[in-house]
């Protein structure tokens, strides 16, 4: 997911693209299809905006899923066998505490979609573009990175520090991190 962050993500920002959390979840989606369209369909992944976990009651952001192409089904749904990667977005701004709450309630959900929906081997991605100033990017604390959080979530952040946005990754799971080596 990172690839896309500090270049595409970042670029569609600077260039006016992104205003609200839709356009960065379509952004996201475009990017991470594009970029990973050969890893996909080699391993049979897709992505899907808006997954819905009945046992939650939530709908996922975007997620990446495995499907059994040659499983018997009735609908599509029926044949994803495994969430890989789950991603949540935000984009806001202000200083209002309700910001840090929908933030906050985001890393809940990370929790119980490990716990109640059985995603233990799923990676997470808490992709929040934050309008305003921060003294830091990071939304986790060392009592998530340290314990379930710790291998399972990386973190893609945007915010105003001393007056410059800034794009940044806090990786968590030690992937990730360079990206360097990564074609357009």
């Amino acid at each position: 997911m990172p690839i896309s962050w500090k270049t595409n993500i970042q670029k569609d920002y600077w260039e006016e693209y992104l205003l609200r959390e839709d356009a960065l979840k379509c952004a996201m989606y475009y990017h991470l299809r594009r970029r990973l369209a050969t890893v996909l369909k080699e391993n049979s992944l897709q992505i899907y905006p808006e997954f819905y976990f009945a046992e939650l009651r939530y709908k996922a952001d975007l997620v990446i899923v495995h499907i059994d192409e040659n499983m018997e089904y009735r609908w599509l749904g029926e044949a994803v066998t495994e969430v890989a990667a789950l991603l949540e977005l935000k984009f806001t701004g202000g200083t209002d505490a309700a910001t840090v709450n929908w933030i906050k309630n985001d890393v809940r959900k990370f929790k119980e979609y490990r716990k109640v929906a059985g995603l233990e081997e799923c990676q997470f991605y808490l992709a929040a573009i934050y309008e305003s100033k921060y003294s830091g990017l990071n939304w986790m604390d060392a009592r998530n990175t340290n314990n379930w959080a710790n291998g399972r979530v990386t973190e893609l952040n945007a915010g105003l520090i001393d007056d410059e946005m800034v794009f940044e990754i806090h990786s968590y799971n030690n992937w990730n991190t360079d990206l360097n080596d990564v074609p357009d």
